[in-house]
């Protein structure tokens, strides 16, 4: 792929949420601002606040009305700034498209539509009636773009259903910023060298919100406590977050109380031990990826599009179990992951047992998806993708499984 001169490196206002935990959507947005950078492009920030549900309602709503108005201040420039383009990671709710507007349509204003990109990292308009009122707004906000990227084939026809040219829209799948482990390491990882009898460590790491399937991981653990097998190290790690889509806990003392009790229940069988890592970055991060031998999923979020932590399990050698929401089947194939029929505990607990006894079927698993990773969901031909986007000036289709 040609790389852009550097007359066509125009500076680029990336506009996403930024809340103060972790999010899918900022870390795609930083992945790609932070890669260009290193690559020479002039990325300008417009980081929008996300409400805080962590606080009382009115101190939420008061200190959520003050950082938008911080957060629009400087989306004013673009009026005055014709050569530069503007990237926005359009969010799917009511209050996200009140949020996401106002920049937008600066820029759609100051920059011209030509030079403004949408970029979709949610599935919640997948489930949309085409008449229903967030539909409308939607394809009214989208309409101000020249371009639009969405996660998967599902994703962009969805798009063209709704009305968008089918020319506006491209497919590019996500990235991580994990290097993939080598072969040599893959090898020693899930090769033959190892005892029968091994440790299996299993580990889930993602937002602790109960819909991405958190409560099923550790009752599926409960479950097999007790059973004869494989001996299993596991680890929860995330933290919690309050969430609209969540439907089983009224709040965080209420999940956090059932966590830390049925953890102890379990950890009184031999055969399971769990640890609760409350979040985990860099080379913490990086340490329980390589060392799982499974990673687990069990998600049916309802704005699920492509996990990150997917793409990071695939990088770092590990089986993985997960299921077919959003675009996670983009990026897996039931060679390289086993796809829940039901992100049910009893499905999750019978998958485990099964793979907890049959390295050679977790090997293949592993195998198969560090391929997919090496082959298309590097970091560097994701930012090749993205300079492609950026410096083209008409209408560019992309689209690749």
């Amino acid at each position: 792929m040609t790389a852009p001169t550097n007359a066509s490196r125009e500076p680029v206002y990336f506009c996403y949420p930024n809340p103060k935990g972790f999010s899918g959507q900022k870390a795609a947005t930083l992945l790609v601002m932070n890669g260009l950078a290193e690559r020479g492009w002039t990325c300008r920030d417009l980081p929008q606040p996300v409400l805080d549900r962590t606080v009382g309602r009115m101190r939420a709503t008061v200190g959520y009305g003050a950082a938008l108005l911080a957060g629009w201040l400087p989306a004013v420039a673009m009026l005055f700034r014709r050569k530069s383009r503007l990237c926005v990671n359009l969010g799917q709710t009511r209050s996200a498209f009140v949020r996401d507007a106002v920049p937008l349509l600066l820029g759609r204003i100051g920059l011209g539509r030509s030079r403004v990109i949408i970029s979709l990292h949610g599935s919640l308009f997948m489930h949309w009636r085409p008449d229903e009122l967030n539909a409308w707004i939607f394809r009214f906000l989208l309409r101000q773009a020249e371009r639009v990227t969405v996660l998967g084939e599902r994703q962009r026809r969805q798009l063209v259903a709704m009305g968008i040219p089918e020319d506006r829209v491209a497919v590019v799948v996500n990235s991580c910023e994990f290097e993939p482990v080598s072969h040599q390491l893959l090898e020693e990882k899930v090769g033959c060298a190892r005892p029968a009898d091994s440790v299996v460590h299993c580990l889930y790491l993602s937002s602790l919100i109960d819909t991405k399937g958190f409560p099923e991981y550790l009752e599926a653990l409960r479950g097999l406590a007790g059973r004869p097998g494989p001996s299993i190290d596991a680890v929860l790690c995330g933290r919690l977050v309050e969430s609209e889509f969540s439907d089983r806990f009224n709040d965080q003392v209420a999940a956090e109380n059932w966590i830390v009790g049925l953890i102890d229940e379990i950890n009184r069988q031999p055969r399971v031990r769990v640890r609760w890592i409350r979040g985990a970055v860099g080379a913490e991060k990086v340490a329980l990826f390589q060392r799982a031998d499974l990673f687990v999923l069990p998600t049916r979020y309802a704005v699920e599009a492509q996990p990150l932590v997917l793409l990071e399990a695939m990088a770092s050698g590990c089986a993985i179990v997960t299921t077919d929401a959003g675009e996670i089947s983009t990026i897996l194939d039931e060679q390289s992951a086993v796809f829940l029929r039901e992100p049910t505990a009893q499905c999750l607990a019978a998958t485990i047992q099964l793979l907890a006894g049959d390295a050679a079927a977790r090997a293949r698993l592993a195998t198969a998806a560090h391929t997919r990773f090496v082959n298309s969901y590097q970091a560097e031909r994701h930012l090749d993708e993205w300079e492609t986007i950026l410096a083209t000036p008409a209408p560019l289709v992309l689209a690749r499984t």
